[in-house]
């Protein structure tokens, strides 16, 4: 085969590789065999670094290995080198041992060899640097033998910066998704969040959403309760944790989420078992074999309501990136956890003065005295015990509440009348359903308490009033108030009665299910009175 076959063939083996190394060993092995060289050294320029990396040898004695990988060029320390470099063109050392722009080890073991370098050079830049030698005793590297190898390098040049490049473009196709998974994540998380006002559901829901994102084997939320940092929620994977990480537990001492949330910033610790001393929160995380300690503080309005505590079992889990990300989770969870203190506040206000309001009604008589708050207790708890969701069962406790708030215009002679009611006294008691719906219309906040409260006193069979609805017609939280203003009217004394007992009552209910009372709602009442009670009662 003559030389130009050979180069042919071995430019056609350079291109059809596809990882760098093997281009720049394929690219010394060639130019060994090809040139008479005793042994080539192929380096590349680390762009991040801006030093060339561990050469890739041909033919160099094993003895010389570590030193030219390990003491590889240094273009920051040698300025001189990389100007020569940047020339772009090939050059010629007669004896190597004396150039003084290599490190003084690799001079004391190129004495007596002609060097040859030409710089990997693409679109303008010189992206490493290619060294064949040869025994100062054989011909030097003619004019001819230097173009050819020039040709060479600058394609084994083209061929690893397309390696790298589309090494970079895959990298970047890899990291810009997982960037997109992060922020479709974090989408989903301030959904989630910002769409319950309930602190514990947001707590789960943040903790769920963190480990989709970093995996870690252990997660806790802990909060400042006067003064203190408690843990509130607790996650774990695969461990084992002591009582002092439990919820309800504090974290004391200077411990690292107690140095999160006194200062406002997160902290990390890679190593946990480097530290001798640790405190009693830190230490039974390093019993249970976390070694990964991530601190991140919970802070709304500047001001720090808690910290998020990550742990790993393995050591330096948590990079830059993950706290960052899990950073952006924190604040929309402390904002999250403050809007729903708001909103419980707003909420117990409310409800104070929904309660005084019932109060008012019971007040006026002494028999009827606790019978809303009663009748709101039971509700809630049917509406509860029939699975229906949260905010159904705040309509049913409002309307519990709330449903004899039309009495407040009756006569207190007619609700304290030990005996029946007549056909004349009893058109007006009817009344007080419709009496409550025009009290409290004018508030917005309860217009779907209402159908509850106006349609308290029908029928399941149609017999009731005001409007004679029959069956599923009966709005379901009228139906539940219902059941619970009839038992709690039945076990309770009046002046005209003496109250059933519980069981008595009871049965009275199934007596009249289907009639008076929708069958569901009675059989989920039993169940719950039958806990409450331990009876079993059916």
């Amino acid at each position: 085969m003559d030389g130009f076959a050979r180069y042919r063939e071995g430019i056609e083996r350079l291109t059809g590789l596809a990882d760098v190394d093997e281009v720049l060993q394929g690219l010394g092995r060639l130019l060994k065999k090809m040139f008479n060289s005793r042994w080539t050294v192929v380096y590349l320029l680390d762009r991040e670094q801006r030093t060339f990396t561990p050469g890739r040898s041909s033919g160099l004695p094993s003895s010389y290995l570590p030193l030219f990988r390990e003491i590889p060029l240094a273009p920051g320390k040698r300025p001189q080198l990389m100007k020569v470099l940047r020339k772009r063109q090939p050059f010629h050392i007669p004896d190597a041992g004396q150039w003084e722009l290599l490190a003084p080890q690799i001079r004391t073991v190129l004495r007596g060899f002609n060097l040859l370098c030409i710089p990997m050079v693409v679109r303008s830049h010189v992206i490493g640097a290619a060294f064949t030698a040869r025994k100062s005793g054989q011909p030097p590297f003619s004019p001819e033998e230097t173009r050819v190898i020039r040709d060479m390098v600058s394609h084994a040049a083209l061929v690893s910066s397309h390696i790298r490049l589309f090494d970079d473009s895959l990298e970047m196709a890899v990291e810009m998704a997982r960037r997109i998974d992060v922020i479709i994540t974090l989408d989903e998380i301030n959904k989630a969040i910002s769409s319950s006002l309930s602190p514990a559901r947001i707590i789960e829901t943040a903790m769920e959403q963190i480990e989709r994102i970093i995996q870690c084997e252990f997660s806790a939320i802990l909060v400042e309760e006067r003064g203190l940092l408690v843990v509130n929620a607790l996650h774990v994977n695969g461990i084992t944790v002591a009582p002092a990480l439990a919820p309800g537990t504090a974290a004391t001492g200077n411990c690292l989420a107690f140095s999160a949330f006194r200062k406002g910033e997160s902290r990390y610790v890679p190593r946990l078992g480097k530290f001798k001393r640790l405190h009693p929160f830190d230490r039974a995380l390093a019993k249970a074999g976390i070694q990964s300690i991530l601190a991140i503080p919970l802070v709304s309005k500047k001001i720090t309501k808690g910290v998020l505590v990550l742990g790993d079992t393995q050591a330096g889990q948590f990079v830059r990136e993950d706290a960052f990300t899990i950073e952006k989770v924190t604040a929309q969870m402390a904002v999250a956890l403050d809007n729903a203190r708001l909103y419980g506040e707003m909420r117990a206000l409310f409800f104070n003065t929904v309660a005084s309001l019932a109060n008012a009604i019971d007040a006026k008589s002494p028999w009827t005295k606790g019978h809303s708050e009663r009748v709101m207790h039971v509700a809630a708890h049917i509406a509860q015990e029939m699975g229906l969701t949260e905010p159904m069962v705040e309509l049913v406790r409002l309307g519990g509440l709330l449903h004899d708030i039309g009495k407040i215009g009756i006569m207190e002679a007619l609700l304290e009348k030990p005996a029946t009611l007549s056909d004349e006294e009893f058109p007006p008691l009817r009344l007080h359903p419709e009496k409550g719906v025009a009290i409290l219309a004018p508030i917005e906040q309860l217009r779907d308490v209402l159908p509850g409260i106006l349609h308290h006193h029908e029928r399941y069979d149609g017999t009731g009033y005001p409007a004679g609805l029959k069956g599923e017609d009966i709005p379901l939280t009228a139906r539940i108030i219902t059941v619970a203003d009839s038992f709690d009217a039945m076990v309770s004394d009046r002046p005209y009665k003496k109250g059933l007992t519980r069981e008595e009552a009871l049965a009275e209910m199934h007596r009249c299910t289907g009639a008076q009372f929708d069958p569901e709602v009675v059989a989920a009442f039993s169940r719950y009175a039958g806990r409450i009670t331990g009876s079993g009662v059916t």
